[in-house]
C-alpha cells in the first residue's frame, strides 16, 4: 500500500498572512530583547500511545508559539502547521518563512536545511 500525500493547504487568508507577519516581527523582537517575550506557560501532555510525554511551553505575546521539551527540543508555530525547527532554525528558517507567508501568501513546501523541518 502507498503512502498518500498529505492534502495540501488551502491559500493563505488576508488574516492568517496578517497574522503571520504580526508573528515575525514579535519573534525577532524577543530575540533581540527577550523581557518583550511575556510571561511563560509550561505545560505536561501524558500520551498514552506510545507512552510517553511532552512539556509544552508558550509565551504570552508570541501567540501560536510553541517550544516541546525544552532548549534541546524542537519549536512550532500555528502559522506554519506540520512544521518544526530546532533552535538554531528559528532566525535562519521560520522568522523567514513567517515572512514569506505574510508577505507574499507563501507557505513552505520543503525544508531549507536538512534536519529541522518534518
Amino acid at each position: 500500500m502507498s503512502a498518500r500525500a498529505p492534502k495540501p493547504l488551502p491559500p493563505p487568508t488576508d488574516e492568517e498572512r496578517r497574522v503571520a507577519g504580526e508573528a515575525a516581527r514579535a519573534l525577532r523582537a524577543a530575540i533581540a530583547d527577550p523581557t518583550t517575550r511575556g510571561a511563560e506557560s509550561v505545560v505536561h501532555i501524558d500520551l498514552a500511545r506510545p507512552r510517553r510525554g511532552e512539556w509544552w511551553t508558550m509565551w504570552a505575546n508570541l501567540p501560536g508559539f510553541m517550544r516541546v521539551n525544552g532548549r534541546g527540543g524542537r519549536y512550532s508555530h500555528a502559522c506554519l502547521p506540520g512544521w518544526t525547527y530546532s533552535r538554531a532554525e528559528i532566525v535562519a528558517e521560520m522568522i523567514p518563512d513567517l515572512e514569506a507567508l505574510a508577505e507574499h501568501g507563501v507557505r513552505p513546501t520543503e525544508a531549507t536545511s536538512t534536519a529541522g523541518a518534518a
